[in-house]
């Protein structure tokens, strides 16, 4: 019962490892994007040649699209981690710690709202103002 134990232990330990893996990559996403965006409107406000421009917000749509994807991607993995945890945590008898704290987190709409939700949020947006500003651009 004890290697039980231990396995299952050691697979918690990797499944919290692999989530915060998980959310470090969909930061860096984010982070790119953001720059990446930042750079282009840079070249806008030095007026650089239209067709570069078109391409470059072309560019960060793509860029914050596929970031999107990877948000969404990462977010369901996520929750599958959890669920893992959650099994995890109640076969070696941690739940009964762990669940109140958890409940009394989620109590409010601010407990709902969490680092996945942001960074999904955070890449539609992004890929909307460049949708926004890249039609702007072509009609003008």
């Amino acid at each position: 019962m004890d290697d039980r134990m231990s396995v299952i232990s050691d697979n918690l330990k990797t499944q919290w490892q692999d989530h915060f893996h998980m959310r470090g990559q969909t930061w860096k996403v984010l982070q790119y994007s953001i720059l990446f965006f930042l750079g282009v409107v840079g070249l806008e406000i030095k007026k650089f040649n239209t067709v570069y421009l078109v391409l470059a917000y072309g560019a960060v749509i793509l860029t914050s699209g596929f970031g999107l994807v990877i948000a969404i991607h990462h977010r369901r993995r996520q929750k599958e981690k959890f669920e893992i945890i959650a099994a995890h945590e109640k076969e070696l008898g941690i739940d009964t710690l762990i669940k109140p704290v958890l409940e009394k987190a989620y109590a409010s709409w601010t407990g709902r709202i969490n680092t996945s939700t942001y960074i999904v949020v955070m890449q539609a947006l992004l890929c909307a103002i460049s949708i926004c500003l890249l039609g702007r651009l072509l009609l003008s």
